[in-house]
C-alpha cells in the first residue's frame, strides 16, 4: 500500500495556494534578513563565514530556521475547515496529508534558504569582496579555510532535521490541542539540545566525517515512526473543532 499517493500531492498543493500569502511573507522574512547580513552597511561584525554552509548555520538553527518554519507550518495546518474534511473519508488519511504537508513545507524551507544563501555567497565572492576590500558586513566574508564538507549533505541533513521537527510538532498539537504549547516544547527540545545531547551539531557538522550513509538511514527512519505516530494520533483526534491557533 502506497503511503503517499497522487491525490495527497494535489490536496497538499492546493493547501500550498491556499496560503501562499503567509508562505511567501515567512520566506520572503528570512530570506531578506539573510541578505542583509551581507551587506556592507558599517563596521560592525558578528560573525565570520567561508562557505555556503557556513553561511547558512551562523543563522542559528534553534532561534532563527526552526522559529520560521513552525510559525509557517502552525499557521498554515488547519485540518478543521470544511475543504480539508471533505477530501477524506478517514481521519488516518487527514493524519497522512498533515505528514506530507510537513515534509513539503521542509523542502520548500530547505530549497529557498539553498537558493538564498548561494545568491548571497556568490554576490559577496564575486562582486564585494573583490571590488571592495575594506568591506565590513554583520557577517563578514573570508577567503580561506580548510573545511571540505559537501553543501548538498548538509542540505539533506538540514531537510532530514527540520521534517522531523515538523513531524513532532503535528504529534505533540494532536495531543494537547494547542499549537502554541506545541511550538514552545519544540523550541525547548532543540535549545536543550544545545547543552545536553549536541545532536543538531552532529548532524549538521560531523556526522559526514564520521558515518553520513548511516545518519540518514538512522533519520530517514525516524521519520517514517513520526509519520506512523502522526497517523495514529489523528485517528483520535476530533476535527469537527476550532483549531487552537497560534
Amino acid at each position: 500500500m502506497r503511503m503517499f499517493c497522487k491525490q495527497n500531492f494535489d490536496f497538499v498543493w492546493q493547501d500550498v495556494q491556499l496560503h501562499r500569502t503567509v508562505i511567501k511573507t515567512v520566506l520572503g522574512v528570512m530570506a531578506l534578513l539573510m541578505i542583509a547580513a551581507v551587506l556592507p552597511w558599517g563596521s560592525s561584525t558578528i560573525a565570520k563565514w567561508h562557505s555556503l554552509k557556513d553561511f547558512v548555520l551562523l543563522y542559528r538553527y534553534e532561534f532563527f530556521h526552526l522559529p520560521a518554519f513552525l510559525f509557517l507550518l502552525g499557521s498554515t495546518l488547519q485540518t478543521n475547515i470544511w475543504i480539508v474534511l471533505r477530501r477524506y473519508r478517514t481521519r488516518g488519511q487527514i493524519g497522512m496529508h498533515k505528514a506530507l504537508l510537513v515534509i513539503v513545507f521542509a523542502g520548500l524551507v530547505s530549497l529557498v534558504v539553498a537558493v538564498v544563501g548561494g545568491l548571497c555567497t556568490a554576490f559577496v565572492k564575486y562582486v564585494v569582496y573583490p571590488n571592495m576590500k575594506h568591506y565590513h558586513a554583520v557577517f563578514l566574508y573570508v577567503p580561506h579555510s580548510d573545511d571540505k564538507s559537501s553543501f548538498l549533505y548538509f542540505l539533506f541533513m538540514y531537510f532530514f532535521v527540520t521534517t522531523i521537527f515538523g513531524l513532532i510538532f503535528v504529534a505533540l498539537t494532536d495531543l494537547w490541542t494547542k499549537r502554541f504549547l506545541s511550538v514552545m516544547t519544540v523550541m525547548t527540545l532543540a535549545i536543550l539540545d544545545m547543552f545536553t545531547a549536541r545532536v543538531i551539531p552532529y548532524v549538521f557538522y560531523i556526522s559526514e566525517r564520521v558515518s553520513p550513509v548511516w545518519t540518514m538511514i538512522f533519520l530517514a527512519l525516524i521519520i517514517m515512526m513520526l509519520i506512523n505516530i502522526v497517523r495514529f494520533s489523528s485517528n483520535y483526534k476530533n476535527y469537527y473543532v476550532q483549531d487552537d491557533l497560534l
